[in-house]
């Protein structure tokens, strides 16, 4: 018995079972080099059958159909990133000098200048507490409003805490509660609004400056033509 010729035909046995299984994790060089050192290792006196060689390179253009499908995908996605990204900062600067009114819980107190809190309620409140509280989460002020109709609303903040002591000019958070006559809780949403001064660029995203706040497109409720409001 060939001992030599029954090593060599498992080897190449092995060499294509090996191929079967790794081909789905392998590149398109790699997948095709394994094939040539299969061919270059196969028994003389047992070929591989032509069925299985051509059932190889079949498998060897799906890999290679399959890896530039993917790479045109992601040579896609990187442009639809930069189109939409050249959009937005585009759109950004058209915004400046109008009116914004945007999802958001933050407040900016300047010096001597009141702050309006801003929120709109789903149906009319009875009552409306607004809890005003400070970069600990401290609350630095309780503000109410009674009988206040359905959309949106502002209370006046005085930039005084609850015992009547000036508090430092910067930005507050603030969170709103609101009743109906029954006691039953009105949905409210809080606002940021004020008019675009700027555009901030970070992580390659464009922010409208509000005052100090910055404000991300996704969270841009209404925009209005004028100043004030």
């Amino acid at each position: 018995m060939d001992t030599g010729s029954i090593n060599t035909a498992a080897t190449g046995t092995s060499a294509l079972s090996d191929t079967r299984v790794f081909q789905n994790s392998l590149g398109k060089e790699e997948f095709l080099k394994l094939l040539v050192v299969q061919l270059q290792n196969q028994d003389p006196l047992s070929p591989l059958e032509s069925q299985e060689f051509s059932a190889q390179l079949a498998q060897f253009s799906s890999v290679e159909q399959l890896t530039n499908i993917d790479n045109n995908l992601e040579e896609s996605i990187k442009s639809n990133v930069v189109l939409s990204q050249t959009i937005n900062n585009t759109l950004a600067t058209t915004l400046i000098g109008k009116q914004v009114t945007a999802a958001g819980n933050q407040v900016e107190l300047a010096e001597g200048t009141p702050a309006k809190v801003s929120f709109e309620l789903q149906n009319a409140a009875q009552e409306v507490t607004v809890t005003i509280t400070d970069s600990a989460g401290n609350v630095v002020r309780t503000l109410e409003g009674q009988g206040l109709s359905s959309g949106i609303q502002s209370l006046e903040w005085d930039g005084r805490d609850d015992d009547g002591i000036a508090v430092p000019e910067g930005i507050y958070s603030f969170s709103v509660k609101a009743t109906d006559a029954s006691g039953a809780e009105v949905v409210s949403q809080p606002l940021i609004r004020g008019v675009a001064g700027s555009l901030l660029y970070s992580g390659g995203a464009a922010y409208l400056r509000i005052g100090a706040l910055n404000v991300s497109f996704g969270d841009v409720l209404e925009i209005s033509g004028g100043l004030g409001g």
